[in-house]
């Protein structure tokens, strides 16, 4: 999410600055200073992305133009006094969600506005972090821009050339902008309206990506309660920083993991712990915002995950239906193959059938060629038969009637008539049969002699055709259907084994600075987004100390695939939690914020009114910082007991009051660090009425709280108070309290 900052300062002698040595730092390049006799070489300088002059409107249409070394030592040359300013600067940081022209198109937008608004000459230098400095724990996000304009207006002057002549209205006092009647009569109005103009050059940019917003009001104007950071002055910065950088150094030459470290200095360890709390408050704040917004993303968002659990699940599942769809092809192929060989057998049987028909049609086409004159001959003589038979009976017959007429004929001759008579009958049926038989023969012979009828006409073959055709289709389905399960099995292995490498490697890096909040260095997810907060770390190092990874990073580095093997399903399934962060933390940390959103409205509205009965007691005990840290340890108590009845409220959930219960453990630490830095502040206050009375507030509390927390008041807390109350010549005896105050009530 992108964040607004958009700042001014004023370069001035009175400061000891050189508005050319300025332009030289922020552009990189090498100038020299006319007023000073100096040479300001900075062209090594990293991390310069772009630097351009950006002229006014009006001078620009008329052509002029200018170099960096030019125009800084006239604006030099234009100023007499010793503590004049000699340019103003505007650092506006450049989102990083947008690209690299984006960045640039918006910086040279906004100064070119307040260039055209003012008539003076900007010079707008895009930086970006060094990689040194992302080593030493900067954001490499941190994208940003000096822009330094001229304090005079620029006009063109006689010869073609740019003047710097009056001060800008920018520049001018509250009261000389009265007397000459502006509109915005204070600087510090027009200034907040510059902010503003910041703000909707970056919004459009934004919303034209579809990002977030960013917004120029102050964390109070947004109706957030952010407690204000003590200020740690050059000297513990200093100590901070010195102790980060030798921890770090000793973790590495000791090969141990480095995790960071905790503040050095009680400003620091305050400082923290305020930090942390305007954490808990700015994402309780956001979370109405951030629903009303972003609940049909997070519905997807649960949607997508409680599908990817679902297919992981259903993984081995999945490679077994497909390994028996594999074994089932195969049986299929083998089937189809056995078909084929089948039909190809019969193919080559029908084959030998159609050569042998063929030849048993040549062989009786052969034969039957003289059967129709063999047949014409026989009837003929058959016909030649008939006729002697039919004259042999006429002779006969008149025979009989000669013997009938004769009376003298003997019996032995009537018996051989009647013989006769006998065989010419016997005959005559004989020439009938052997005409039927004859025409019975040549039917049949006509009949055998037409060509035998083919067992592959056209039809059959067509039919024969399509069926292999079909089995063929079958066979290439199968066999394709087979390689495509068969590649779906690798393709779904490769990917799980490629997200396993990617969740092995985010659970190995996980402490790295650029994967984790640093703690220390008031880092918050709003900010950092991408980075494991300090609740998934904590998960993450679970998870890992059951996995085993007890050794230092770089030496599982270099066994990543033992890690992968370690990360099986039934080990994923039953470290869900962990998963889902490796998985995408940004997404699992919205779904924890859906969850616990009832504790953040709880904690949200008890800090508002703890707030308020804050303000309340500092405007009685004083306007300082001891008077406020005292404000707050009066308020700690009450504060105490709303949140552990929140967690010992049964109709919560469980994660609601886990949460309540870790909060009570921090602000019991946090307070203790409050006693300590109370009663040392006792010596900045002015008089002794009002130590005295701080001394009472402090005391009267101070009784109560270690006697309700005495059994989570460990011996380095009592420690700590003690080590206050040295200012006193005094220390707390816990086994005998002052309790006879009433507790203040905040209305929890």
């Amino acid at each position: 999410m992108a964040i607004f900052l958009a700042s001014t300062k004023s370069i001035s002698r009175g400061s000891g600055q050189s508005a050319v040595a300025s332009a030289s730092y922020r552009a990189g390049e090498k100038l020299e200073d006319e007023r000073y006799g100096k040479t300001h070489d900075y062209s090594k300088r990293s991390g310069v992305m772009s630097a351009d002059i950006i002229l006014p409107s009006a001078l620009a249409d008329a052509g002029v133009t200018i170099d960096r070394s030019d125009l800084w030592n006239k604006a030099e040359s234009a100023e007499k006094r010793k503590d004049a300013r000699v340019a103003r600067e505007w650092l506006v940081n450049l989102p990083h969600e947008l690209s690299e022209q984006d960045r640039k198109d918006i910086a040279h937008r906004f100064a070119q506005e307040l260039a055209d608004r003012y008539d003076t000459i900007a010079d707008c230098a895009i930086h970006k972090p060094t990689q040194r400095e992302i080593e030493r724990g900067a954001d490499p996000r941190n994208f940003h821009a000096h822009i330094m304009f001229t304090t005079r207006k620029a006009v063109i002057g006689n010869n073609n050339e740019i003047v710097l002549t009056d001060k800008a209205d920018i520049e001018l006092s509250d009261t000389k902008r009265r007397q000459l009647g502006f509109e915005i009569e204070r600087v510090n109005e027009e200034l907040g309206e510059i902010r503003q103009l910041w703000e909707k050059i970056t919004n459009e940019k934004l919303a034209e990506h579809k990002h977030d917003l960013i917004d120029c009001r102050s964390y109070a104007d947004q109706g957030k309660d952010i407690e204000p950071q003590l200020k740690m002055g050059s000297v513990a910065t200093k100590l901070e920083r010195d102790a980060y950088e030798k921890a770090k150094q000793e973790a590495l030459d000791n090969e141990q993991e480095f995790t960071g470290i905790a503040p050095v200095t009680i400003r620091g360890e305050i400082n923290a712990m305020i930090a942390e709390r305007n954490s808990l408050v700015l994402e309780a704040s956001n979370k109405i915002i951030f629903e009303r917004e972003n609940s049909e993303r997070i519905n997807r968002t649960q949607r997508i995950v409680d599908e990817n659990t679902d297919r992981a699940s259903n993984t081995e599942s999945i490679i077994d239906r497909i390994s028996r769809t594999l074994g089932e092809s195969t049986g299929r192929v083998k089937d189809t193959e056995s078909i084929i060989e089948r039909t190809q057998r019969v193919i080559d049987a029908n084959a030998d059938r159609v050569r042998d028909a063929k030849s048993a049609n040549e062989w009786a086409a052969e034969r039957c060629k003289n059967l129709p004159k063999a047949t014409n001959g026989a009837i003929k003589a058959i016909e030649r038969t008939l006729q002697r038979i039919d004259e042999n009976a006429v002779r006969s017959k008149n025979t009989v009637s000669a013997i009938n007429g004769t009376s003298e004929i003997n019996d032995n001759r009537k018996q051989r008539a009647e013989q006769a008579s006998s065989w010419i009958d016997h005959n005559s049926k004989r020439a009938a049969n052997s005409k039927s038989e004859a025409s019975r023969v040549n039917n049949s012979i006509a009949e055998r002699a037409k060509p035998a009828p083919s067992p592959f006409d056209d039809e059959y073959e067509r039919a024969f055709h399509e069926r292999k055709r079909q089995i063929d289709q079958k066979t290439r389905d199968a066999a394709r259907y087979a390689s495509e399960a068969e590649q779906n099995t690798r393709r779904i292995k490769a990917d799980t084994l490629d997200k396993k490498k990617v969740l092995a490697y985010r659970l190995l890096t996980r402490n790295h600075d650029s994967k984790r909040l640093r703690k220390g260095r008031n880092d918050k997810s709003e900010h950092y987004p991408e980075k494991f907060d300090y609740r998934q770390i904590a998960i993450l190092n679970e998870f890992a100390h059951s996995l085993g990874i007890h050794t230092i990073e770089k030496e599982y580095l270099e066994k990543h695939e033992l890690v992968v093997d370690m990360l099986s399903l039934e080990v994923m399934q039953n470290n869900l939690a962990a998963i889902n962060i490796l998985v995408d933390n940004q997404k699992e940390r919205s779904h924890h914020q859906t969850v616990t959103a009832d504790f953040y409205d709880f904690i949200d509205k008890v800090d508002k009114q703890r707030a308020e009965q804050v303000e309340q007691y500092q405007t009685r005990l004083g306007r300082n910082d001891t008077s406020r840290v005292t404000a707050t340890i009066m308020t700690a108590q009450p504060y105490l007991v709303a949140l552990t009845k929140y967690a010992n409220n049964s109709e919560k959930t469980d994660e609601n009051r886990a949460l309540a219960e870790q909060h009570i453990n921090r602000t019991i630490r946090l307070t203790v660090k409050q006693y300590e830095v109370a009663y040392k502040g006792l010596d900045t206050l002015m008089n002794h009425d009002s130590v005295q009375k701080h001394v009472r507030e402090l005391g009267d509390s101070l009784g109560r709280f270690t006697t309700d927390y005495a059994e989570k008041i460990s011996g380095d807390d009592l420690r700590s108070i003690n080590n206050g109350l040295k200012v006193l010549d005094r220390e707390i005896d816990t086994s005998n309290v002052n309790d006879n105050r009433d507790n203040p009530s905040l209305g929890f």
